[in-house]
């Protein structure tokens, strides 16, 4: 069996006849009564509800009630109600609070709320303000004065496109480089002489005072002279020549008996271990 949930207990009115007469003895004064403004016809709560989606970004602003102070003519005529003479010393208050309330409210009432709110300037003349303004003034003229004399500042487009313009340049120009000029010649043309050649032809076994560029290895150099040990018109000496060829081959003799002995004291050490 599953558990019994209790109720809640109603202890409030159990005679609905009771409750009713009860209700309508409250509100009996405000059934059939007459408006209070019979100028005024107030708009039904369920009405407005009906139209506030129309008003749904507006925002009703509450108008602010002004204070209707007496003005300083009719306080000094005696005409109306002054407020400074209604105010009444608190139960509690000081002699000195309650004075300085009396003078707070003659200011309220002498001064415009006006001007409360936005008081005056009181430096009618304000030389500092005057010369930061004239400074300001001067930069700006100096600061334009720069600007028209330097150059107008290129936009992205007008540098991209300035770019693109000098790197075709380039690529016409390297184009007119690398095409190849041919020669029209029109039928029955006649040569009398062979086309100057500006560029020299590369040719083997030529020398380097002839007309042929210098192959590789043919060329000149600045060490051959110091290497033969005389001059470029010279014969070169036989002894001298025999004498190098002696000097190598002993340089290389020595070199091989050097890399033997290393040998054989590698294999000394590998049979000791």
């Amino acid at each position: 069996m599953g558990r019994k949930i209790p109720a809640k207990k109603h202890r409030g009115v159990k005679d609905p006849l009771v409750q009713h007469a009860r209700r309508m003895q409250s509100i009996k004064d405000k059934i059939n009564a007459p408006p209070i403004d019979p100028d005024e016809q107030p708009v039904p709560r369920s009405l407005s509800r009906l139209f506030a989606f129309q008003d749904n970004g507006k925002v009703t602003k509450k108008k602010k009630k002004k204070l209707s102070l007496p003005s300083k003519e009719s306080i000094q005529k005696g005409v109306g109600i002054n407020p400074i003479t209604q105010l009444k010393k608190l139960p509690g208050e000081s002699g000195r609070g309650f004075s300085l309330r009396i003078n707070s409210a003659i200011r309220a009432l002498h001064d415009p709320i006006d001007e409360e709110e936005y008081p005056q300037d009181l430096e009618n003349e304000d030389a500092k303000g005057e010369r930061m303004f004239d400074q300001r003034e001067r930069r700006r003229r100096k600061k334009k004065g720069k600007q028209n004399d330097e150059e107008p500042k290129l936009t992205r487009t007008q540098k991209f496109a300035l770019k693109k313009k000098a790197k075709k340049e380039k690529a016409a120009a390297e184009e007119q480089i690398k095409e190849v000029v041919y020669e029209h010649v029109e039928f029955g043309d006649i040569t009398h002489a062979p086309p100057n050649l500006t560029v020299r032809p590369k040719m083997r076994g030529q020398d380097s005072t002839s007309m042929g560029a210098p192959r590789p290895g043919r060329k000149e150099l600045l060490l051959s002279s110091m290497l033969s040990g005389n001059t470029k018109n010279d014969l070169v000496n036989a002894a001298d020549v025999a004498r190098r060829e002696r000097a190598r081959l002993d340089v290389v003799a020595a070199y091989r008996e050097l890399k033997k002995q290393k040998r054989l004291e590698t294999k000394t050490k590998t049979k000791k271990k």
